[in-house]
């Protein structure tokens, strides 16, 4: 089936109006000219007519030859229905009223007006024998006027109508797509900018739907490595933490096996968390209490990498929460300051109400602090720009922050540089906790 294409299904019906409207415009014109001519052969019998009587003239042969050759048409008089002189080859014209109007006779037409003499002026011509090139020239011009106004209104169409969704037509390739897309079209208000709008609309749920949808495939892939990592790691892992608990106390090999395994023992967390999310075990919890644990558990982390942790959380704000949970959020956020700040820093952790039923909490380190593409998608899934990393720690910690009702939020700090990751949590008696001092940047 051959496609129609828009300039065809417009052009088409177009052009049969211009050509309807031309005919019906020179059928126009010959209906006004014809009228004007008749008006004016009407008019020619009445002054001649004025004139034979201002001047008393004879309606004789004589008078009617003079007549014929001044005036170009057949001129005779009648009295009592008898032509002078007598016509050959006409009939009908003795019968004809002497009103002043014209009368058709077969190919002829004549008009015929009383005089004051007791005759009659009859004058007499071919039928049309006024249309030819005069009519023609006359006719031209209009019809010009009317396919210049025609191609006008053609050109108009073609650029408000068929060139916009001819260009609409060309981008429907690039809805799959990735990356910005802009169209002029999409800012007209007319039915063609919806169009525009609504394809904009299109491909931006497509690319969502999309990213989704390969968010999912990464996750179920990582969930089947997961339940196989864990299943080779834990139990190895278990033995390395009873071994490290039967050494001698003040060991500090020890010390660090412990720390490494509670760190590997993070990592597998993170891995199930993504393969199989599991809602909070929700019970009240102080959050510095949770916090200071975290800290203990990285501390050879921090003193190794000279990172100086500064925190004034107190154990006032109390949250319904996982402990476990929320414990590997404040991990992940630690170890991700230690990896900001490999030549040392300070981590500052602070506190404060925020509104009469939460908390938040602020991590602020002395790093270089976030990029561009890093605080527009740090809860995305699998994106890093350290060398080596997976993306998901702050992905894992912003959902689990969700979990508990809550938000996780990052920036950059405007004075001394670094990054700064909020934590805000709904508090479980807001009213009843003490509003401890901040910790300055």
């Amino acid at each position: 089936m051959t496609p129609q294409r828009l300039s065809w299904r417009i052009g088409l019906p177009f052009a049969a109006f211009v050509l309807s409207g031309s005919i019906a415009l020179v059928a126009l014109m010959f209906w006004s000219i014809a009228n004007e001519e008749l008006a004016r052969f009407e008019q020619l019998a009445r002054t001649n007519a004025d004139f034979m009587n201002k001047m008393k003239l004879p309606p004789s042969p004589r008078m009617a030859d003079e007549l014929r050759q001044v005036l170009g048409v057949r001129v005779m008089f009648r009295k009592d229905r008898v032509l002078t002189p007598e016509p050959t080859q006409l009939t009908g014209v003795p019968d004809l009223p002497a009103n002043g109007q014209c009368h058709v006779l077969g190919t002829m037409e004549a008009v015929i007006v009383p005089l004051d003499s007791g005759h009659e002026l009859v004058l007499v011509r071919p039928k049309f024998a006024y249309l030819g090139r005069g009519w023609i020239r006359s006719i031209l011009p209009v019809l010009g006027a009317f396919w210049g106004l025609a191609l006008l209104v053609a050109w108009l169409i073609s650029r408000s109508l068929v060139r916009p969704l001819r260009h609409l037509a060309a981008r429907l390739p690039e809805i799959e797509k990735p990356g910005a897309l802009e169209l002029p079209e999409a800012g007209r208000m007319d039915e063609i900018g919806d169009v525009a709008r609504a394809f904009v609309r299109t491909r931006g749920a497509l690319q969502i739907e999309r990213a989704e949808r390969e968010r999912a495939e990464k996750l179920a892939v990582l969930g089947r490595m997961t339940a196989a990592l864990a299943h080779e790691i834990q139990n190895p892992l278990s033995a390395i933490k009873l071994h490290a608990q039967l050494l001698p106390g003040g060991n500090e090999a020890a010390e660090v096996i412990a720390s490494e395994t509670l760190r590997i023992e993070g990592m597998v967390n993170q891995w199930m968390f993504l393969s199989r999310p599991e809602p909070p075990v929700m019970m009240p919890l102080a959050l510095g209490r949770i916090l200071t644990a975290s800290l203990s558990a990285h501390r050879l982390q921090l003193e190794h990498a000279q990172v100086r942790p500064e925190s004034s959380v107190e154990d006032d704000f109390v949250i319904l929460g996982d402990q476990r949970r929320l414990a590997q959020v404040f991990s992940n956020l630690i170890m991700n300051a230690i990896q900001a700040m490999p030549r040392g820093g300070v981590l500052r952790i602070g506190a404060r109400r925020a509104g009469d039923a939460t908390v938040e909490l602020s991590f602020a380190d002395s790093g270089p602090g976030f990029s561009d593409a890093a605080l527009a998608r740090f809860a995305d899934f699998f994106f890093s720009e350290k060398e080596g990393g997976m993306g998901i720690g702050l992905s894992v910690a912003s959902e689990i922050v969700k979990a508990h009702g809550g938000e996780l939020g990052v920036e950059n700090r405007a004075e001394g540089g670094g990054a700064r990751v909020t934590v805000r949590l709904p508090l479980e008696r807001g009213p009843s906790v003490r509003e401890p001092t901040p910790v300055a940047d």
